[in-house]
């Protein structure tokens, strides 16, 4: 698979990468019981991606449905 950034043409390769979380802060009104606003600041998670050997670009990979 060849990477889908402009005018580069790397090869993907499969590597791992620290997805972005988010988190929800205090609540937002008066009488509110939970936070709704949410925010970048979760723990990070682990996952599967796709990386371009060349410029560094990368891709999640989607699991399947069987």
């Amino acid at each position: 698979m060849k990477c889908s950034k402009r005018n580069c043409k790397g090869t993907m390769k499969r590597s791992k990468a620290i997805q972005q979380t988010s988190t929800s802060g205090l609540p937002d009104f008066p009488g509110d019981t939970v936070g709704i606003t949410l925010s970048a600041g979760g723990p990070g998670k682990l996952i599967e991606c796709l990386k371009c050997d060349t410029c560094g670009h990368s891709v999640g990979i989607t699991k399947e449905k069987k």
